[in-house]
């Protein structure tokens, strides 16, 4: 899909028009307002633990292998549990989902996953509920940094940024700003660059960078507006 600044969410796959309600309760309906909203935070994925290294009661990246076939079970009405055992050369991993059955299908046995969550022990047993998890040769929500948005109900913050990387392709279409002899002089990375990294940066020097020109930026712009309302009431 070929996406622009206007391109409605509506047209970007998984959002409905109940998506679509609940998205516009943040002041988003198309694509552009996606890169204008920042994050409020940002969450470290790229440090790798085994198994048995992982630390305990904190959010982190385990690469393991799924042993076995996940198995569903329904406890009752309204919960389902599907479980499985991952491992690596340290130690084995017990996995619990709480309703998502689709994890019987996308889990395949003998198959390398990185699984992202909080590790805990249970005697012995290192355990991770509802784990986020992608395929080890194919990383795109691990390994790297991640945004943490503002949410509303409903919207997941996976969700918000899927789509805000879907619609990063189109930050260069905003027009920059900030005068070339002003970047320069101030040393200020260009809006595109800025975009890009504020949602995703690629380390925190880049992070940093998008920080400092969108900050210079609006700043820049209050202090201009705030010296055109007093010379106009002088």
């Amino acid at each position: 899909m070929t996406v622009s600044l206007d391109t409605p969410l509506t047209q970007f796959p998984g959002v409905g028009a109940v998506r679509a309600g609940k998205l516009s309760k943040l002041g988003l309906e198309k694509a552009g307002d996606l890169l204008l909203r920042y994050p409020r935070d940002y969450e470290d994925r790229r440090q790798m633990y085994s198994i048995r290294q992982a630390p305990l009661g904190t959010r982190v990246c385990i690469s393991a292998m799924a042993a076995e076939h996940p198995r569903l079970s329904r406890i009752r009405k309204g919960l389902e549990l599907v479980q499985l055992k991952a491992v690596d050369q340290t130690g084995v991993l017990h996995l619990t989902f709480f309703n998502q059955s689709y994890v019987q299908r996308a889990l395949q046995a003998g198959e390398e996953y990185i699984f992202f969550g909080t590790v805990e022990e249970q005697g012995r047993r290192r355990t991770m509920t509802n784990p986020i998890f992608e395929r080890a040769d194919r990383p795109n929500v691990t390994g790297r940094i991640m945004p943490i948005y503002h949410l509303t109900a409903g919207i997941s913050n996976h969700l918000l940024a899927s789509l805000t990387q879907q619609a990063l392709p189109c930050a260069g279409s905003l027009p920059e700003t900030l005068p070339a002899g002003l970047r320069q002089h101030y040393q200020l990375a260009e809006l595109e660059f800025a975009l890009r990294n504020i949602h995703f940066p690629q380390d925190e020097e880049t992070l940093d960078l998008a920080r400092r020109r969108l900050t210079f930026e609006e700043l820049f712009y209050l202090s201009v507006g705030l010296t055109l309302l007093k010379d106009r009431r002088g």
